[in-house]
């Protein structure tokens, strides 16, 4: 599940910004700027109820900019851009709102960090059937 939020985080920035490279493993040097790198930062479940579950993930999404005068400005506007981008994640034939988003620019780098939660359903596996119960009983006359 949690790859699957990831991969619907990349097509939404995918197409939102064209030509722009995305990264979800390690970054190796001379990678090509501008480019974004999504990190999964935490993941978490809690049970709710019976067999209800509470997936909850926590992203960074790292931005590169390649503007080497402007760089505050352009990791600005991207974040801004973000809000908006990232409010809703498509993953498969569900919709995902995103929570608590914020962002800071360290060392040129801007670092937008979301959250996204999920309800789930885990599987109960085979319930063994009652065996057979024998009982007796007598009728009263009267």
């Amino acid at each position: 599940m949690t790859n699957d939020i990831r991969i619907g985080i990349n097509q939404a920035l995918d197409s939102n910004f064209p030509g722009i490279n995305i990264y979800g493993e390690e970054i190796k040097q001379g990678f090509n700027e501008p480019c974004f790198f999504v990190k999964v930062l935490s993941d978490s479940l809690s049970r709710e109820f019976n067999r209800r579950y509470r997936k909850t993930v926590f992203f960074d999404i790292h931005y590169f900019s390649d503007k080497e005068l402007k760089v505050n400005e352009d990791c600005c506007a991207v974040a801004e851009r973000l809000y908006s981008v990232l409010d809703y994640i498509h993953v498969g034939s569900n919709c995902l709102r995103s929570n608590n988003k914020r962002y800071e620019i360290v060392d040129g780098v801007l670092h937008f960090f979301l959250e996204l939660e999920t309800h789930m359903l885990k599987n109960q596996g085979q319930i063994p059937y009652m065996e057979t119960l024998e009982k007796e009983a007598k009728l009263k006359n009267g």
